[in-house]
Order: structure tokens, then C-alpha cells, then sequence
């Protein structure tokens, strides 16, 4: 018997074609885009959280809790001793780097102009492992250890009419609120793409910013950078029973938790793209139930049961859902591993962003086998659902009035 209905559904699939293309072209674009939208959202998400671990925080961020309650002050006095015991307790089999930082708010100048910006002492050794920051370089070369010197973003160089070899006034406060300076080289001029970064930041040693700033061996935070990513949780918790410290992993970036929120509504809009496209299912299946309706009641007559006519349209937009969701499985694919490894140009759009959007300037599309899998097969249960709503009414035909039907 169902040998039977699958023919019979495949012949009437054939017997309108141009209908059931149209059909199944609609299910083919909202699979298409479901895919597309998904492993947009992934490489944005992917490319955040890239940027977060490189440029910021590490897989996990260490300070003291009374910095990190009143971060936006950058109080230079609540910062961490690096002792041997600290390290120590740092250490373990899955941490990769261990990068102290220091983060403070300066004036920079050069002759009679004066800049607000944020400079980041840091361990240029690791932190060329980490960022690549070496590799960011457009202009000059990177910094060593020892030598007064800064690498600048390419938008503040701009700002304050920078170029290599000049040089840069540096006007701050010190751990003890007492007011500081010095006159550092412009080593080199970096283009990191995004905004908030080129436009206001530059690195020094971590050596000549703790002599500079009274914090000899202390930092006022230090990144974790693990060997997997899936580690950092149970790390976290690890260090959290040894240190009296705020430990705070990278996924609880304000950002990517704003963005892990919204998981839900994605998926809704997902669903509305299928309902929408499976509109189609529903229009082409109300028409067939019209068409059919003579042919349907004779069926009825013939002794097949309700069950077995509603499965035989079931059946017949079964076969339109299966070739439209892999028409746009393919298709999505397609684009979306092409875009996996060319990547989109965000460039113009993230040289604007702030430091709190660190996103761009190339976002890698991040298909996968489950993505697509799941959207093939929701694309064919959409279309099965949409087209039982349409066709329900087939149950409640009189053989004899279908009949009568002309």
C-alpha cells in the first residue's frame, strides 16, 4: 500500500511540474538563507570572540575584584604582585601564555597637541605569540623589551601627526597618584582594522611601563590564554578555590553574552522564514485539494481511508520539500564555505567600531555538518506541517458530493 501512494505521489507531483518547481524553489531560498544567516552568525560570533581572546582579555582575565568593580577609573593601585607563588598557581598543563598587562589612561602629545588615549604595557615577546601584533605592523617594526620605545595605532598616529622615528610625550598619573612622564620613539604604526583600537591605543614594554607607573612586578591584569578553548570553565573554577582574585572567562565578555542571548529569537526568525517560504506548500496544496476534489471522493469510494488521501498529499509535498531543502542545502553550502574561506570584508563598517565591539576587519563564515543537516531536515518538516494544515479538510469530503463536483 504505501509503495502504491508513493508512486501515485510522484506520478501527481509530475503532472503539475511548473507548480511544484515554484514550490519547491520557495523552500530552496529559505533553506538557502537559513543556512547563510547561520554561519554568518557563527563567524560573527567566532570573530568576536577571536578578537576578545588576541587583543583583550585572554580565554580568562585575572585582577584583583576592587579593579575590576571600578575599572573604568583604571586604578593603578589595585593591581596584582607577580610573585613565583603567583605563577605557580597560575600555571597548569592547559595554559599556553601567561600575559601580565598593564592598562592606563594617558596624554599623548607631540609640540602643542594633547590626546586622551590608552596604553597597554605589555610582554612584547608573549604578546607577539598571542595577537601576532608583530604581523599588525604597516609601518616601522615591533618593540622589545627594554627599549623606551611604542608601537602606535595607525588612526592615533594619524591624529597626532606621527610617523616612525618621532617623538612621543607621554603624561600620566603613577600607582601613587603623583604625575609622571616620559619621551618615548615611535617604533612602529599598527592597523589592527578595528576602530576603537587604531583610533586610541599604543603599547609599550611591560618593563618601562612599571618603572614608569611605580609598579615594579605587579600588572594590573593578567590574561590566560589555554591550549582549548572548551577548558576555560573548568579552569576558572580551578583558580577561583586558590585565588582571591576576580577570574573572569572570556565568554562572559558583556558582547558575546548580549549575542548568546538572543540564540532563541534567531531561531524564531528562522522558523518565520520557513513558515513564509512554506506559504507556497500551503497555496499549491489548497489548489490541488480543489482540483482533485472529484478525483479524492472516487478514491473515498474506492475505499481508501482518510489517513491514506491526506498521506498521499502528505507524500506528494514530502517529495517537493526533500528536493527544495536539498536544492538549498547545497546551495548554501556552497556559499557559505566559499565565504568560510574568503571571508567578507567588514573593514569600513569595523574601523568605526569601538573597543567594545572588537569585531572585523574579516569575518569567516562558519558552516557546519550539523547546520546543515538540521536545516534540511526542518526545512522538510515545515513543509510536511504547512502542506496538513492546507489538506486537513480532505478528511471531511462526502465521496458522493466530491463526486458531483465538476
Amino acid at each position: 500500500m504505501i509503495s502504491k501512494l508513493i508512486k501515485l505521489a510522484y506520478r501527481n507531483f509530475r503532472r503539475n511540474t511548473r507548480r511544484s518547481i515554484i514550490s519547491g524553489i520557495s523552500i530552496a531560498i529559505a533553506v538557502t538563507l537559513i543556512i547563510f544567516t547561520q554561519s554568518y552568525i557563527k563567524g560573527f560570533t567566532q570573530n568576536i570572540s577571536d578578537n576578545i581572546i588576541k587583543l583583550l582579555s585572554g580565554h580568562i582575565r585575572i585582577t584583583t575584584k576592587e579593579y575590576e568593580r571600578r575599572e573604568r577609573l583604571l586604578p593603578l593601585s589595585e593591581a596584582i604582585d607577580l610573585t613565583p607563588e603567583f605563577y605557580e598557581v597560575v600555571q597548569a598543563e592547559a595554559v599556553k601564555f601567561i600575559a601580565p598587562r598593564i592598562k592606563f589612561g594617558v596624554l599623548l602629545g607631540k609640540d602643542e597637541l594633547s590626546i586622551p588615549a590608552l596604553g597597554y604595557a605589555i610582554d612584547p615577546i608573549i604578546e607577539r605569540q598571542i595577537s601576532g601584533l608583530d604581523k599588525r605592523i604597516i609601518s616601522g617594526s615591533y618593540l622589545d623589551s627594554a627599549t623606551n620605545a611604542t608601537i602606535i595605532g595607525k588612526e592615533l598616529a594619524r591624529r597626532l601627526n606621527l610617523t616612525v622615528g618621532d617623538t612621543l610625550t607621554l603624561v600620566t598619573r603613577t600607582a601613587y597618584d603623583s604625575p609622571t612622564g616620559i619621551n618615548l620613539v615611535v617604533r612602529g604604526i599598527f592597523s589592527i582594522g578595528i576602530g576603537g583600537i587604531d583610533r586610541s591605543l599604543f603599547y609599550i614594554p611591560l618593563s618601562v611601563g612599571q618603572k614608569l607607573l611605580d609598579l615594579n612586578e605587579k600588572a594590573t591584569e593578567v590574561a590566560l590564554v589555554l591550549k582549548k578553548t572548551d577548558q576555560t570553565k573548568p579552569i576558572s573554577a580551578r583558580l577561583r578555590t586558590k585565588l582571591d582574585y576576580s577570574i573572569v572567562p572570556f565568554q562572559y565578555n558583556s558582547l558575546l553574552r548580549y549575542i548568546n542571548a538572543f540564540t532563541i529569537v534567531y531561531y524564531l526568525i528562522y522558523a518565520i522564514i520557513l513558515i513564509v517560504a512554506c506559504s507556497t506548500i500551503a497555496n499549491t496544496m489548497i489548489m490541488v485539494v480543489f482540483e482533485r476534489t472529484r478525483e479524492i471522493g472516487m478514491m473515498k469510494a474506492m475505499g481508501f481511508s482518510n489517513r491514506s488521501v491526506v498521506g498521499l498529499l502528505l507524500l506528494e509535498a514530502t517529495i517537493i520539500g526533500v528536493i527544495g531543502s536539498f536544492i538549498g542545502t547545497v546551495i548554501g553550502a556552497g556559499i557559505s564555505y566559499w565565504l568560510k574561506i574568503k571571508g567578507l570584508d567588514f573593514s569600513k563598517i569595523s574601523s568605526t567600531a569601538s573597543t567594545d565591539l572588537p569585531f572585523g576587519p574579516i569575518i569567516h563564515f562558519q558552516p557546519s555538518f550539523t547546520t546543515l543537516i538540521s536545516t534540511f531536515v526542518m526545512g522538510i518538516i515545515f513543509t510536511v506541517l504547512v502542506a496538513y494544515l492546507a489538506v486537513r479538510r480532505t478528511v471531511r469530503l462526502d465521496p458522493a458530493q466530491a463526486l458531483k463536483t465538476i
